[in-house]
């Protein structure tokens, strides 16, 4: 498996999540009380999972087209 094949499965995961939250958030207006909260609690962290999956996902895609001099792990160096 290559770094953009598991770039696309992690985009594509990211897009799974994508979904939950839009279907969990549909279901708001139906809650009150601790289950309202539970569920936005729920809905962050998934919203949370997303983005860093799509970034991960996104990174992996473009990793050998990126032309950037600097690269990830020399950011810890002066020179």
């Amino acid at each position: 498996m290559t770094l953009e094949q598991l770039g696309e499965q992690y985009l594509k995961q990211a897009d799974e999540l994508h979904s939950l939250v839009r279907d969990y958030s549909a279901q708001l207006n139906k809650l009150d009380g601790i289950r309202l909260y539970e569920m936005n609690s729920k809905i962050l962290t998934l919203r949370e999972m997303e983005r860093d999956t799509r970034i991960i996902g996104k990174q992996l895609v473009n990793y050998y087209s990126q032309h950037s001099l600097k690269k990830v792990y020399h950011s810890h160096r002066f020179n």
